[in-house]
């Protein structure tokens, strides 16, 4: 019979961190719930991890990460003893600097598109790893023109079409629709046009498109329910901007990366990314997108219960945006602008956090009016958002109001958010179901329910 060893790495962990058995389990049951995985660990089941009982995956990615929110560094799986000593993990995209991020992309869609290993990969979960270095500062660009080879200059307009068609798309329909169909394009399409255009002056900016198209590709996945493996588009998306030496598109995923980490109750990894991304932009960052960075680290702040500082940034990023000249109602352009609907949004989710309610409800006021058409899904999580400030100071046939509208607004939606959102204001409305404005939302979310399929 095989002899199991204590697991000294885990219960020095335990020890740093404080905590006992049972508070491990809470936490690591927490992490799993916001993946959509019903755990049910308590404290003997960690005096198995102890003693040298080995968990399945993703069990030790979440261990790592709740052992990360406690201590405030960085644990990775691989620090909590619960691997043999010379196993060795793949590694996630941009970890070994010598790896090409086109060749890793490339890999990783073709595998995606392959039924028996696309399986594998939504399978995984969000996984703590230090983030891919930022790439120098650029040189000053060259002055002239440059002569460009016309198949570049074809490959780029092209791939700024795809760009604008697959963020349409997750506004519109959820981050489903066109998934795979983004994952088949860039597994075909990018390994022909590398050929005709690294090597070129068109090179740094391909780079940077196909980073955003990554990074879009990694918005699908995690709003189709699969973070880990939206968490491999991001990183590879990062290595991309990185190669093409773009401070600001790196910044801007890392942020991205920041607000997945927070949705999944990640807040010291949300915040180091959202850190990061600022110092990342510097001053390269027009003055729009330093108001998007700021805004999530806002966020974040407040998730730490900084208000002080959430605040400031809160100002910044709007005094910021002041400077930026957006349009209402007019459609966003993905990459090139920040609406206002969407800083109001996130002020509001800033001051919800911090419990100002009232202020929180003027920004989503705001920020409905501000909404341009084909916003759906950012409409619906609005009305979400609003249900949820107004239950927050008794106003409920108010929110039951907005809880029509958001289920209005997500019949044709594939989205997790908006899956979580409705499963959210369900929670919230079932304390008053005795109520009819209550039992009518209940009613619909129910019925929306049985007419949906469950996502894949």
């Amino acid at each position: 019979m095989a002899h199991r060893h204590a697991n000294d790495r885990l219960a020095a962990l335990l020890r740093e961190a404080g905590w006992t058995n049972g508070e491990l389990a809470h936490a690591v049951n927490t992490l799993g719930a916001a993946e959509g995985l019903p755990l049910r660990y308590d404290r003997t089941s960690v005096a198995h991890w102890l003693s040298g009982t080995r968990p399945r995956p993703p069990v030790p990615d979440l261990v790592a990460a709740a052992l990360t929110q406690r201590t405030g560094r960085l644990v990775i799986a691989e620090d909590t003893g619960f691997f043999p000593p010379a196993y060795e993990r793949d590694p996630l995209p941009g970890t070994d600097p010598g790896h090409s991020p086109l060749r890793e992309l490339i890999a990783l869609c073709r595998q995606d598109c392959d039924p028996v290993q696309r399986a594998a990969l939504t399978s995984e979960t969000f996984r703590v790893a230090p983030s891919p270095p930022p790439p120098p500062v650029p040189p000053p660009a060259p002055d002239g023109p440059a002569s460009l080879p016309p198949a570049a200059e074809a490959d780029l307009a092209m791939l700024d079409c795809v760009i604008l068609v697959a963020a349409r798309s997750t506004g519109l329909f959820g981050g489903r629709h066109a998934r795979s169909a983004l994952a088949q394009y860039l597994a075909d399409d990018i390994s022909s046009q590398s050929r005709h255009t690294l090597g070129t002056p068109l090179e740094p900016v391909w780079l940077t498109r196909t980073a955003q198209l990554t990074h879009l590709l990694a918005l699908k996945s995690d709003d189709t329910g699969h973070s880990g493996l939206a968490q491999r588009y991001f990183r590879t998306a990062l290595a991309l901007a990185s190669a093409g030496g773009d401070r600001v598109q790196y910044a801007v995923t890392l942020r991205a990366m920041s607000c997945q980490a927070a949705r999944l109750g990640h807040t010291a990894i949300a915040h180091a990314h959202a850190e990061h991304a600022l110092a990342a932009a510097e001053h390269l960052a027009d003055p729009g997108t330093r108001s998007y960075l700021l805004a999530q680290r806002a966020h974040t702040h407040a998730l730490r219960q900084d208000g002080r500082r959430a605040l400031a940034d809160l100002d910044a990023a709007a005094r910021l945006h002041e400077r930026h000249g957006t349009v209402s109602g007019t459609g966003p352009r993905p990459f090139a602008s920040y609406p206002q609907a969407g800083l109001e949004y996130q002020q509001a989710l800033v001051l919800l956090q911090l419990r100002e309610h009232e202020r929180a409800i003027a920004h989503l006021t705001h920020s409905f009016g501000h909404r341009a058409p084909g916003e759906r899904r950012s409409v619906a999580l609005t009305h979400a958002l609003m249900a949820d400030a107004l239950l927050g100071v008794g106003r409920l046939d108010e929110a039951c109001v907005h809880g029509h509208r958001f289920l209005d607004e997500i019949a044709p939606l594939d989205s997790a958010r908006a899956h979580q959102a409705l499963s959210d204001l369900c929670g919230r409305l079932i304390p008053h179901r005795r109520t009819p404005a209550a039992a009518a939302v209940l009613e619909r979310a129910r019925a929306h329910g049985a007419e949906n399929r469950p996502l894949l």
